[in-house]
């Protein structure tokens, strides 16, 4: 008996989401470490669960390493940009992909963006004090200049 296809679409069962995960990561590790060995090349693989546990597989290399070097590598390894092929989609559904891939990844950039600004707004603050702190103490000294030269 063969195996049953399986539906690409999103598991809507967060629990059962989670356990295919469980069961599937092992699998993709395995299959990199094979892809690694058999053709000689270096993988970096990252995977972030359902539940945001971060996995992570390299082959020989460290995985900073190999994702130094990728993106050390010109043009295609370093293009930020996303571009479908929209004159390869044939299907509503492969539609409906594209346009769910775009909205996430919109979304994950909306939260990046955020993140970058919070964190320049806490370090602009901390200049702002560190800044006032540097003056508090130009004040307090000149005043004590002044005070002993005035003794």
């Amino acid at each position: 008996m063969g195996r049953n296809k399986i539906v690409m679409k999103k598991i809507e069962d967060p629990g059962a989401r989670q356990q295919f995960y469980s069961k599937r990561k092992g699998s993709i590790v395995k299959k990199s470490n094979e892809l690694g060995i058999l053709c000689d090349t270096d993988i970096a693989l990252l995977m972030f669960s359902p539940t945001g546990e971060v996995t992570t597989y390299s082959s020989g290399k460290s995985f900073e390493d190999i994702m130094i070097n990728a993106m050390k590598q010109p043009d295609e390894l370093n293009r930020r940009s996303y571009e479908p092929q929209v004159e390869n989609i044939n299907t509503v559904e492969e539609a409906d992909a594209y346009k769910q891939y775009l909205l996430g990844a919109m979304e994950r950039i909306k939260r990046s963006k955020a993140k970058l600004l919070a964190n320049q707004e806490f370090l602009q603050r901390n200049e702002n004090v560190a800044m006032a702190l540097v003056n508090a103490e130009n004040v307090a000294a000149a005043g004590n200049e002044s005070s002993c030269s005035n003794a």
